[in-house]
């Protein structure tokens, strides 16, 4: 079965919902985030199943844990891509080009 991509630009015009300048696109940032967190979400709570499975208590081995610089840059590199994601909202609509990519659902 092959992956399915979702296209990066649509034809025609975007749909405005509302008539006030500026509310679709913080809108479409809202639920990008939203959809961010929820994808988030769900990840922490199967990794912490996993883990009580497995006895061990992640809430204390979290507390403990001391970052690394290698663990800064991956978490500073993740962070960007989440800002460029929910800011590629507000030109999806001046541009015509649509901000959601399929690579943003895959897991790492």
């Amino acid at each position: 079965m092959s992956e399915r991509r979702i296209p990066r630009k649509r034809r025609g015009q975007r749909h405005q919902f509302f008539e006030a300048d500026g509310v679709d696109e913080v809108l479409s940032c809202v639920l990008r985030l939203t959809s961010e967190v929820s994808a988030l979400s769900e990840r922490v709570f199967i990794a912490e199943r996993v883990l009580e499975k497995q006895g061990i208590d992640i809430g204390i081995e979290i507390e403990r844990y001391q970052l690394t610089d290698a663990d800064e840059t991956a978490l500073s590199n993740e962070r960007q891509r989440l800002i460029e994601t929910v800011l590629a909202q507000l030109g999806a609509s001046s541009s015509g080009s649509e901000a959601i990519d399929s690579d943003s659902t895959n897991e790492s």
